[in-house]
């Protein structure tokens, strides 16, 4: 079987639409550096590639396109892998986001008399206390961004995308916590560490 791999311009594209699990061609543009018409192109490219379908202005991955991202990702970041700037910072990774996890956890919960209960966000000095500690641990992941920068400009976008959602958090949105819908603090974390694991060619830890 003849192995497909992607350029950097078509892989960037689809990695895109594989994390976010369905983009329109605006949304991607906005994280790739790219003009909306050109990734428009882009998705007719990977759609006759059997690796999108396409729906109106919407694309979604293929079960086709797993592979080929591994494939592909591997073959544009071996030297990264093998960069000790890089993997240096993203050793530390883990331990911020088992961090991160636990304090998103004490976001969506709060403890009443020993029992979890819902959040209902009515108590404005807990929530603050959270945002903050979210702040911080976002703060922490600046070195590893950066040092990817470096490597791929692509992932300076992460760092732009978690400022404006903190900036909707601290203007009073708190669905840019973790609304699912948006681009919340919770969804960039998300896309940034599968990201990150198929960059590196690393699997998720449990």
């Amino acid at each position: 079987m003849t192995q497909t791999l992607l350029d950097k311009r078509l892989y960037d594209v689809l990695n895109a639409v594989a994390l976010k699990k369905m983009a329109t061609a605006a949304a991607v543009a906005e994280i790739v550096n790219l003009s909306t018409d050109e990734v428009r192109g882009i998705f007719t490219e990977l759609e006759d590639g059997d690796l999108v379908a396409l729906m109106g202005e919407t694309a979604l991955p293929t079960d086709a396109s797993g592979p080929v991202l591994v494939d592909s990702a591997a073959a544009i970041y071996g030297p990264l892998r093998d960069d000790p700037s890089v993997l240096q910072v993203a050793d530390k990774f883990e331990e911020v986001n088992s961090r991160f996890l636990r304090t998103m956890s004490s976001w969506q919960q709060i403890e009443v008399g020993g029992r979890k209960l819902a959040n209902d966000h009515s108590d404005s000095a807990y929530d603050a206390k959270v945002v903050s500690t979210i702040e911080r641990l976002v703060s922490r992941l600046e070195g590893l961004l950066e040092a990817l920068g470096e490597k791929d400009e692509r992932f300076r976008t992460y760092i732009g995308r978690f400022e404006r959602s903190l900036g909707k958090v601290d203007a009073g949105d708190i669905a840019f916590v973790s609304d699912p819908t948006k681009d919340s603090v919770h969804n960039v974390w998300f896309e940034f560490h599968e990201d990150l694991l198929r960059t590196l060619g690393r699997a998720r830890k449990e």
